[in-house]
């Protein structure tokens, strides 16, 4: 249904991107996997950017292609499928620019936006997550509330002193510069909110520990810390204290991106078990004749329908204009999900070797692990999601 509201051309660009990721990204995942997080090979970042497909999404004004929300999407799934951390970077790099693309200035566009498409393209990181519970989110009705972030801000001299940090930051090693959520007056909570872009540069800003993470280990992610940053006015995004609200309307955007890596997890872990379900053989015939095979992914290929067409029509929704946040949170859950369940699923009908380090399937899992709490967990999108009806 979806596929036939996007141009010929763009569905051209998203089988381009499928015989893409095919041929140069899935042979070497496994790879990009056992490297773990510490040791970035740039050549899937560098594979994309010659393809200007690490910010699809930004016009073409500043160097990208301009794609819709759905045509993104399903090229992210599409890369996806072949490797979700090289995926992951992508959704993190257009994480990082979307207050710019919403609030920030022309000046802060063209310097930030553009450094994100071309041939030589950089990543960007958005520093939002923490260890520890300084960063206050709760739902109130309806509305995500954001108390205060453990990065503080502070005026002197007409410019804005940081200190604090920030931790599991996506790209936050590789990045050329960051997006920061900063407290300046916690007294006032979201309204002493303000969003900065940095770039990576800036005295002050020190990267930490690298994280270690279960999956998508393609794309690297560590602690940032902040030690008295001076931050000129130009690298302040919107009015002062509207930090909060650029967050809400940037919120319900970026949520299909990272539910199209859940998909392509989910297609992964299920073109896996169908392909090895069809040529094992058990009592002289393949195992797919068994009827609790094939059922089994008859429920998988229904339950990855299903969640497509959920992140397929919060996209719509966003390149229309019209209200997502329901929908983007919906199909957040129904991805992450359909993930989780469909590569333990196929885990079970490929057997023994699905358990074995390093092997495609527990990748997938371990992946799917991941993704269930990347752009919130499915109980904080419930919470959303309850708020509203």
């Amino acid at each position: 249904m979806f596929r036939s509201t996007i141009s010929d051309q763009d569905r051209d660009l998203v089988m381009m991107v499928r015989d893409l990721a095919r041929q140069e990204i899935a042979p070497q995942a496994v790879l990009y996997d056992a490297q773990g997080n510490e040791n970035f090979d740039r050549s899937a970042v560098d594979l994309l950017a010659e393809h200007n497909l690490l910010a699809p999404g930004i016009s073409q004004k500043y160097g990208g292609r301009g794609l819709s929300h759905l045509t993104t999407t399903m090229i992210l799934e599409e890369i996806a499928v072949a490797c979700a951390g090289v995926a992951t970077v992508a959704v993190a790099n257009m994480h990082t620019v979307s207050p710019l693309v919403t609030s920030g200035t022309e000046a802060q566009r063209q310097e930030f936006l553009t450094q994100l498409t071309g041939g030589k393209a950089r990543l960007g990181a958005l520093a939002m997550t923490e260890n520890r519970p300084n960063l206050n989110i709760s739902v109130v009705n309806s509305q995500v509330e954001i108390i205060s972030s453990s990065v503080t801000g502070y005026w002197q001299d007409n410019c804005l002193i940081l200190n604090g940090f920030k931790d599991y930051v996506l790209n936050g090693q590789v990045a050329s510069f960051i997006t920061v959520l900063v407290s300046l007056d916690r007294s006032e909570k979201k309204s002493g909110l303000q969003i900065v872009v940095l770039p990576v540069s800036l005295p002050g800003i020190r990267m930490g520990a690298v994280r270690h993470k279960i999956g998508l280990k393609y794309c690297n992610s560590c602690e940032i810390i902040f030690e008295n940053v001076k931050v000129e006015p130009q690298y302040i995004v919107g009015k002062p204290g509207s930090g909060f609200l650029i967050f809400m309307q940037n919120l319900d955007r970026m949520l299909p991106y990272a539910s199209a890596v859940s998909l392509g997890v989910a297609r992964a872990a299920f073109e896996t078990a169908v392909a090895v379900a069809k040529k094992r053989n058990i009592m002289g015939h393949p195992s797919f004749e068994e009827s609790a095979v094939s059922f089994a992914l008859v429920d998988m290929a229904a339950q990855l329908n299903a969640a497509r067409q959920s992140v397929y029509l919060a996209s719509w929704l966003i390149d229309k204009e019209l209200d997502s946040s329901q929908a983007s949170s919906k199909a957040k859950i129904l991805s992450s999900r359909a993930a989780h369940e469909i590569s333990s699923k196929a885990m079970e009908i490929v057997g023994g070797r699905a358990c074995i380090k390093g092997y495609p399937s527990e990748i997938y899992l371990r992946d799917a692990e991941m993704l269930s709490i990347i752009d919130g967990s499915e109980q904080f999108h419930k919470s959303l999601i309850a708020a509203q009806l």
